[in-house]
């Protein structure tokens, strides 16, 4: 069982535990609804406040999303940290990336026909988003917001589910690094033109363009990615001497 968390004490802490043993039980798989807020305080016999606070914290665990006009959904666990560390020290760049061109395109037509208008709005809003962001890390921020959202634009718990992998392995791994050197105002300013032609293609419900327009996005990653390693190997190699 999960432990309570260690930022909330008595009541709160007691509605978190609930929750938690209520998440765990077969009447809430992945995708299924919590009851609504008033009707679960009152199961809980909580406040409104208490009751937010818990689902605050599961909410940032990964556990539920709390979706407007659909209410709490139940997500799958995600995998846990020691276990992913345990992945990523034998996962390199270039491997992460064959995974991603294996997930994405796939991600990208099944949300080309499932995406609803909630969706739509949510991949235009982290679009632009992208194209006014000031720093690396904002970029990095918005960017994995906007491919997070043509994941749920799914609608498919298991392909949410895989790319929540390749996204904290992303984040895990030496990636992280490399993208600070290549991400330049040229690479960002393509990566963008690119970004709008997936999200065209999924609001013209058009699968094979979606999926196509994805490819490509992937290859120029993949080869601004192998560029990177081959300009630092010197480097590495130097400095092993």
């Amino acid at each position: 069982m999960t432990p309570t968390s260690p930022t909330l004490t008595g009541r709160s802490a007691h509605v978190l535990q609930s929750l938690r043993q209520m998440l765990e039980s077969a009447s809430y798989q992945p995708g299924s609804k919590l009851p609504p807020e008033r009707e679960l305080a009152t199961t809980l016999t909580a406040s409104r406040r208490v009751l937010r606070q818990a689902l605050d914290i599961l909410e940032q665990e990964g556990r539920l999303e709390r979706v407007p006009g659909r209410g709490t959904v139940v997500l799958a666990p995600r995998i846990p940290l020691h276990s992913l560390e345990s992945l990523t020290q034998h996962t390199s760049p270039i491997e992460l990336m064959d995974a991603r061109f294996v997930l994405e395109p796939a991600i990208a037509a099944a949300a080309a026909v499932h995406a609803s208008s909630h969706d739509l709005d949510a991949l235009s809003h982290c679009f632009e988003q992208t194209k006014q962001v000031r720093s690396h890390a904002e970029w990095e921020q918005w960017d994995s917001a906007l491919h997070k959202a043509l994941g749920l634009a799914t609608h498919n718990k298991l392909l949410v589910h895989f790319y929540d992998v390749l996204t904290q392995a992303r984040a895990q791994t030496e990636w992280g690094r490399l993208r600070r050197h290549v991400l330049t105002p040229e690479v960002r300013a393509r990566y963008t033109e690119q970004h709008s032609r997936i999200l065209n293609a999924v609001r013209e419900r058009s699968p094979e363009e979606a999926a196509q327009a994805m490819r490509e996005h992937l290859s120029l990653v993949r080869r601004t990615l192998q560029e990177q390693l081959e300009a630092t190997a010197p480097i590495i190699r130097s400095g092993e001497d």
